[in-house]
């Protein structure tokens, strides 16, 4: 078998491992890669190709096929103490391929055979690499190894004899009687190429089944660790499908909810809100599907229909093209704190209310009557309604109180208090006690022809309470005088004008005769 022979079938049985190789490297199911090693393959495509064009001739032609071999031996090498579980440094496969470029040029210099026994000595050394890696202790106890090892010994053995020859013996390598030697080289590398490559890929075939296995322990310990921290977790945890279906429920989470936990796999997530709180499960929905987290308070209905306050810590999980896959969340129960800040906060709201409240009639007070109405004047330069005022004061009641006593005098007002309260329909519009037997209304967007309307209204159902005095110079019944005014917003007006417009008013009906309405718009 020639030279030119060896070459071609070199060249093209390196191709398609590499081909080989590239096609391992990128396979989707399970992508396998040994560093080096395709990059090692096309080196010794490019070298052994270029020898095929040039057999027996030495040119710079040459000397870059005879750079890249070496070079592709080089990282064989590497590719094969990597496949033996050692790793290998940057610089070292820098330098060496640094010299193995000084080494082939340093060959100008030298004439066959001495070029040709340098050649064959960095050969060998590349060789003898492999084996020395595949003969060390290792992760790898394949029984390929040592046969893998010893083939690329006895390849090395080969060509350090080769090299022997041409640097010691010179003239013996320039006669006839070498060809027997020589054809040998040749030979013993295309077989090389064939028992190591399938060697190699053997044990690049059990070195990928290691880490494989070697990830799935590390998996399955972490599972182990995982679930352990999940357990033994204080807080309650869950886990979503894509659907926002359950597909994970630690039993700290089932026993806060009245469940076990496999009544909780599979179960809407949404399934487990109370429609007041359908708002909250559909913004984090949304938030979860755009890729953001947050963090929110929420309360979840219990198995036997109660809620539970919860405050949840959620997280979004994507996929590796940022697709929402699911999501994780960690619920704290609060119940006890929510439960407590709504106490706190009905307490709050009835103290405000108490604070706004008249005690003897239960109506609003002047203090309420005051803010309330300092509210809708100013909102008045929204809205360029109009705002309507009534005071109110009972005729005569110091002489009810001093006839009748304290007890009916009280009694008298909260009836009246009643009076305003069902004269009063809107939500809006506010009846107060301001002061003494004085009480008043705040209408607004109300006109003046609808504060009169009102007004009288309260006039006669006052009357009609036909509560007796026996004292009052205008009925023998309890009546009152009553002022209205109706204002626009001005910045020329304060709130004081408007009500001294009022009280005057009042003090009209009063002076013309009491039980009667006087009226007027500014």
């Amino acid at each position: 078998m020639d030279l030119r022979t060896v070459s071609l079938m070199l060249a093209i049985g390196s191709f398609l491992f590499g081909i080989l190789l590239v096609i391992f490297k990128y396979k989707k199911n399970n992508p396998q890669e040994v560093p080096f090693w395709i990059i090692a393959k096309f080196l010794q495509t490019a070298g052994t190709s270029l020898l095929y064009f040039r057999p027996g001739y030495f040119d710079g032609l040459t000397l870059v096929a005879n750079t890249f071999l070496l070079s592709g031996c080089a990282y064989e090498s590497w590719a094969v103490r990597i496949l033996s579980g050692k790793p290998v440094k940057r610089q070292l496969h820098i330098f060496s391929s640094a010299g193995i470029i000084i080494v082939c040029l340093s060959t100008i210099f030298l004439v066959e055979p001495y070029r040709r026994g340098i050649f064959f000595l960095v050969h060998s050394l590349f060789y003898f690499l492999p084996g020395k890696y595949l003969f060390s202790k290792t992760g790898i106890n394949s029984s390929l190894k040592p046969l893998l090892g010893v083939c690329y010994c006895i390849t090395g053995l080969v060509f350090l004899i080769g090299s022997v020859s041409c640097l010691v013996f010179p003239e013996f390598v320039l006669s006839q009687r070498s060809r027997i030697l020589f054809s040998i080289i040749p030979v013993t590398t295309f077989c090389i190429f064939l028992i190591s490559g399938f060697i190699l890929l053997m044990l690049a075939k059990e070195r990928s089944d290691m880490q494989v296995l070697e990830i799935q322990k590390t998996l399955k310990e972490s599972e182990v660790r995982f679930q352990r921290v999940v357990e033994t977790a204080i807080e309650g945890i869950l886990i979503f499908d894509e659907n926002y279906k359950i597909t994970f429920a630690n039993e700290k989470m089932a026993s806060i909810l009245g469940y076990v936990v496999d009544e909780m796999l599979g179960r809407p997530y949404i399934s487990f809100f109370p429609e007041s709180q359908l708002d909250v499960y559909y913004q984090q929905e949304f938030l979860r599907k755009k890729g953001k987290d947050s963090v929110y308070e929420c309360c979840l209905l219990k198995k036997d229909g109660t809620i539970n306050w919860f405050l949840v810590s959620a997280k979004a999980n994507l996929d590796d093209y940022g697709r929402f896959e699911g999501s994780f969340a960690m619920l704290t129960d609060i119940n006890k704190r929510k439960e407590m800040e709504l106490l706190l906060e009905e307490t709050n709201r009835k103290l405000t209310e108490l604070s706004n409240m008249d005690s003897l009639t239960g109506i609003a007070n002047r203090r309420c009557f005051d803010a309330t109405l300092e509210h809708e004047y100013s909102r008045l330069i929204r809205s360029k309604s109009k705002l309507s005022v009534i005071l109110l004061d009972v005729d005569y009641f110091k002489e009810y109180n001093d006839y009748y006593g304290h007890v009916m005098g009280d009694d008298c007002l909260r009836k009246i208090g009643k009076v305003l309260t069902s004269c009063i329909n809107r939500s809006v519009d506010l009846a107060a006690r301001y002061g003494g037997e004085e009480f008043a209304c705040i209408l607004p967007d109300t006109d003046i022809n609808s504060a009169v309307k009102i007004a009288e209204n309260i006039r006669q159902q006052i009357q009609d309470l036909k509560i007796e005095h026996k004292k009052s110079k205008v009925l023998e019944f309890v009546t009152a005088s009553l002022g209205v005014v109706t204002a626009q917003y001005s910045s020329e007006r304060s709130l004081e004008e408007i009500i001294a417009v009022a009280d005057k008013l009042l003090y009209k009906a009063k002076v013309s005769g009491r039980n009667m309405i006087e009226y007027a718009e500014i």
